[in-house]
């Protein structure tokens, strides 16, 4: 079918046609400048992806060997986190250690009675002692529940309660310190003295403290082979010279169940007596006298006295026996305390008694059979842990008390949980008390180092992708990478070949596989390989040709890795930096030679931002020149429209007179 004309609609040439085939042809120019604009983009956006992979690289090598390196990271491992566990710093020393918990630290936490549900607790001024601080709390009057919130907003990191449901009709209030230890005694004043009377938290009690000041009257006679002859009292300090023993009294004798004895113990060491050296001197005679005589003096001979034959004594007995305080009950049966250290410091003991004595306690005593130690107690005191000012709970659940802990044979004691001075660089947080000792090994945190080792591979083998990708146009690069993910895989498709024209990533790529395959030393004269460390191209040791592991990836074998750092541990930190001149600067390692490679591409002004202004400065050229071309293009499309709107014009009034002539001679006919 033809084309319909219509005059002035349609145009006889097709006009429009012939303007865009025109401009297309006007057009190449134009395109192809946005097509190189477009490479420069992307161009740009390679270097600058590659920019990042040479960073995380660099920032993974720099790890391994700069002042933070994993290397000196510290881990510590308890054989029993039930019942502490420790976290080590980069300070704490390659060691393990034997403690024994024989306490933790607790808070007091007091229960009342059994309450109705709907217990009221009273309007009133609620003040609440934790060791030498105190929170008040006025409180308009209430539900349990509400006094409980309440309380508990109020109290912050002092005091909090809780509610605690005994039946589905009855509450118990439960008001516990937070702080822990002995210092952190809770105490109640104004209205909560009588909410703790009146709910069962506290019931009043006489003190059963008993405190022995030691004094020569008070002190009596006890084993009758050593006597009390050395055994004196001075300033409040009983002290017991060697082979000596007494007594000190507790008057009225108090039951030993829920207290608590408290004492300081000195042990110094002397030397034991000895058999004398020689005989004895024997007796003292006058002198006989002389006379003098013109002169001439003439003396008396002298007196002489029988001595016997002397025997030397046998030496006295040496007698090494560490136990020298016990406790007696009031039929005399001797309880034994534990052995003091003979290191010559002060130590402060406290010792429940319940699993002590049964009966009744009447007396302190100190029995010093050794011939060499010299025993010097203080402070020694009797007393209820749970009793303050006149009170005592009546259902406590847990009464505040110091941790316990010995270590190297040393006792020591701590208001909380958490230790960080026993142990320079560790935290001990003890969990439970224990009989058994807990072994706390102190070691190099390999896991951590294992981690940045795989980390850095990873890094390195994603940098070789990326160079790998950029400087060839072939697809087998990127299908023989398994792990990339589909969105990976397709960015990694439009960027093949992109930096082929470059050599500096080719000198690059060499330069990279050289720093991870060459040896570096590790001291006396060592030198050692990433291999050893199960690091190389071909870890997996597989058989037959793979075409990828000739692009410089690496592989690892873990169970190669672990056997290393656990073997090699300092080697294995040398490799990867070390200081060979004794400077206290890293100079070789594989570390010190990636950071040495990638810094030049990475730092400001390097070759990355080089090549990246570079491409800037190009685009910007290309961009001013599309932008000239395209107002050419709209020029010339503009032109090529007049023209031909001036041939269609041509164009209509020739068929205008055409058809006027055409008329005329047809009228003539007519005629």
């Amino acid at each position: 079918m033809s084309d319909i004309y219509i005059p002035g609609v349609t145009s006889r040439i097709d006009s429009a046609k012939i303007i865009e085939g025109l401009m297309k042809l006007e057009a190449i120019p134009k395109d192809r400048a946005e097509a190189r604009l477009e490479q420069l983009k992307l161009e740009k956006n390679s270097w600058l992806e590659l920019n990042g992979r040479l960073v995380a690289t660099r920032t993974s090598a720099k790890n391994l060997y700069s002042f933070n390196n994993p290397f000196f990271e510290r881990t510590a491992e308890s054989s029993d986190p039930k019942v502490l566990i420790a976290v080590a710093t980069r300070e704490a020393i390659e060691e393990t250690r034997s403690i024994q918990v024989e306490q933790i630290a607790t808070a007091d936490r007091f229960l009342s009675d059994t309450l109705p549900k709907d217990y009221k607790v009273p309007a009133g001024t609620y003040r609440f002692t934790v060791g030498e601080k105190s929170v008040e709390l006025r409180y308009g009057g209430g539900g349990l529940q509400d006094f409980v919130d309440a309380l508990t907003r109020k109290g912050g990191d002092l005091v909090r309660a809780r509610s605690m449901p005994i039946t589905s009709d009855t509450r118990a209030l439960l008001i516990e310190a937070i702080p822990t230890g002995s210092a952190n005694r809770l105490a109640f004043g104004g209205d909560a003295e009588r909410l703790a009377l009146d709910t069962g938290l506290l019931e009043r009690s006489l003190s059963k403290e008993r405190v022995l000041s030691p004094s020569d009257p008070a002190l009596a006679a006890w084993d009758p082979s050593l006597g009390k002859g050395g055994v004196t009292a001075l300033e409040g300090i009983l002290k017991a010279a060697p082979s000596s023993s007494a007594r000190l009294a507790v008057s009225p004798a108090i039951p030993a169940k829920g207290m608590t004895l408290e004492y300081e113990v000195r042990v110094t060491r002397g030397s034991a007596a000895a058999a004398p050296a020689g005989p004895p001197p024997g007796p003292s005679l006058p002198d006989s006298g002389s006379i003098t005589w013109g002169g001439i003096t003439i003396r008396s001979a002298p007196s002489e006295a029988a001595v016997p034959d002397w025997t030397p004594p046998p030496a006295p007995p040496v007698v090494d026996d560490p136990n020298s305080l016990y406790l007696l009950d009031t039929s005399g049966r001797e309880s034994a305390l534990s052995a003091p250290l003979d290191d010559g410091a002060w130590h402060k003991v406290s010792i429940p008694l319940d699993a002590i004595l049964s009966g009744d306690i009447a007396a302190f005593a100190v029995r010093n059979r050794d011939t060499s130690r010299t025993v010097e107690v203080r402070g020694v005191r009797l007393f209820d842990p749970t009793e303050t000012g006149g009170f005592r709970p009546r259902n406590a659940r847990d009464t505040a008390g110091d941790a316990v802990v010995v270590m190297d044979g040393v006792e020591m004691t701590r208001s909380t949980n958490s230790i960080d001075d026993i142990i320079p660089g560790v935290t001990l947080t003890l969990k439970s008390a224990s009989d058994d000792e807990v072994e706390l090994a102190i070691e190099p945190d390999r896991d951590a180092v294992k981690e940045a080792i795989i980390e850095l591979v990873g890094n390195y083998n994603r940098l070789m992708v990326e160079i790998n990708v950029l400087q060839r146009n072939d697809e087998k690069l990127i299908s023989e990478v398994t792990y990339l993910s589909d969105d990976e895989v397709e960015a990694y498709k439009k960027q093949l070949g992109t930096l082929s024209a470059d050599s500096s990533l080719s000198s690059l790529r060499s330069s990279l596989q050289r720093a991870m395959m060459n040896p570096y030393p590790v001291g006396d004269g060592r030198m050692a390989l990433l291999a050893s460390l199960g690091i190389s191209t071909n870890a997996s040791r597989g058989g037959g040709y793979d075409a990828s592991k000739m692009r410089g990836y690496l592989e690892i074998d873990e169970k190669a890795l672990d056997k290393a750092l656990e073997a090699n541990f300092e080697a294995a930190r040398r490799l990867f930096g070390y200081d060979t001149d004794g400077d206290l600067i890293v100079d070789a390692g594989v570390g010190h030679m990636l950071d040495a490679l990638l810094g030049p591409y990475v730092d400001t002004g390097g070759i990355v931002q080089l090549k990246t202004g570079t491409i800037d400065a190009k685009a910007k050229d290309q961009t001013a020149m599309i932008d000239t071309l395209v107002r050419q293009l709209a020029a010339k499309e503009s032109e090529l429209r007049r023209e031909y709107g001036a041939l269609e014009g041509a164009l209509d009034r020739m068929e205008s007179l055409s058809t006027s002539i055409e008329n005329f001679g047809n009228s003539a006919s007519g005629e």
